[in-house]
């Protein structure tokens, strides 16, 4: 049986359509509520879903392989809709206590942590599917997933334990206090940032592609119209054309300057890069974790931050800057108020106090998705 005619099959039962397969499995019957059936174009509620990409003559009987517009129409419903799903892992007893691990985990930049209590519970950890599109004069398409934890850090080992393990997982029905309401929006911000920094890092490649078209392009206009306007001004001196004549022929080449100005702005527009990205899935997953406090110690001052130790990857999740956001397994505290700290804000400031701290200076993570994409673009511009 082939993918897309799994993919089918799962989206018309799930969209309240019943399906029958045939005996030979290279196809099914369904039977498609109306609305299902305008949504795919098809003639009639009862129709045949088959293997393949060749039109079928007997009737209402459709092909959805690869290239086939019953696919296209098939995903792009699928994406409008966008799919929910909430699992719990059954619980799991750590034998070993995780303390053990912290040191092969987190490296302490400036200061120096001993592990404390530790406690048994669950985690939250919310996979988001996001589609991305990179067009200018061709068109690339992606799909990332992204795991961030209710903690607001990105944990990406878990995305195939998880998508792997999730259907012999329990379903799972929160309650209604036991909803994130507000706190999603924050955890979309994290996987979003991930995801459009995943999605830059694959875009040079595509970008010098677009560059070099279009400037070949651009070399080919230019060309075109030199040539056009060399021969009208060979054609000025060889017949010393003057007076009414030469006015004419230099109006020509005036009109051709404008018309070069427009192609290479209509180039401009085709060789635009433009990117898009969109959430159109999300899964919940109920994890067991233990919960570890860590004792920070730095000169004088002490703090206690909480690790979790996630018992499905065995590995503690990165902690996250409280300047920036970013995730970090590499550790560094402020001298004032020990706040933590990412690799990199710790150089920018040295960790020396209150008017070089970030966090003191007022730095937080990105609150609205406008941030999120501006601090992303600063970044990709090395600024």
């Amino acid at each position: 049986m082939s993918t897309p005619l799994r993919f089918a099959d799962r989206l018309i039962e799930e969209s309240g359509g019943e399906v029958e397969w045939h005996p030979a499995s290279d196809g099914f019957q369904a039977l498609l509520p109306e609305e299902i059936r305008k949504e795919l174009e098809l003639p009639d509620r009862l129709v045949t879903i088959r293997d393949g990409t060749a039109a079928d003559e007997e009737r209402n009987t459709f092909p959805v392989g690869f290239g086939t517009a019953l696919l296209e129409r098939a995903t792009r419903m699928a994406m409008q809709r966008g799919r929910t799903a909430a699992v719990r892992m059954p619980p799991v007893t750590r034998k070993k206590q995780v303390g053990s691990d912290l040191a092969r985990h987190y490296e302490a930049l400036n200061a120096t942590f001993q592990a404390g209590g530790m406690q048994e519970g669950f985690c939250d950890y919310w996979i988001w599917s996001f589609t991305t599109a990179a067009e200018a004069d061709e068109r690339r398409e992606g799909q990332y997933h992204v795991c961030v934890s209710s903690n607001r850090v990105e944990c990406p080992g878990l995305v195939p334990l998880i998508l792997g393990q999730a259907p012999d997982f329990e379903e799972l029905q929160p309650e209604a206090d036991d909803r994130p309401g507000k706190d999603l929006g924050a955890l979309y911000l994290v996987a979003a940032d991930r995801a459009l920094r995943r999605l830059r890092q694959e875009l040079p490649e595509f970008a010098q592609g677009v560059a070099r078209r279009h400037g070949r392009d651009i070399r080919s206009i230019k060309a075109y119209f030199e040539d056009l306007r060399r021969e009208m001004e060979e054609e000025i001196h060889r017949h010393s054309l003057e007076g009414e004549a030469l006015q004419i022929r230099r109006e020509k080449q005036a009109q051709l300057s404008r018309e070069e100005s427009r192609k290479l702005s209509l180039l401009d527009e085709k060789y635009r890069l433009r990117v898009t990205i969109r959430p159109w899935a999300l899964l919940l997953a109920r994890l067991p974790v233990n919960y570890c406090e860590l004792l920070v110690k730095r000169r004088k001052s002490e703090r206690r931050i909480g690790a979790v130790y996630n018992l499905l990857s065995k590995r503690f999740e990165p902690l996250a800057c409280e300047a920036c956001g970013a995730d970090s397994y590499k550790l560094g505290f402020c001298d004032r108020k020990l706040h933590l700290l990412c690799a990199d804000c710790l150089s920018r400031c040295g960790g020396r106090g209150l008017r070089d701290c970030p966090r003191c200076s007022g730095g937080r993570p990105p609150s609205r998705l406008a941030e999120v994409i501006e601090r992303v673009d600063l970044e990709d511009k090395g600024a």
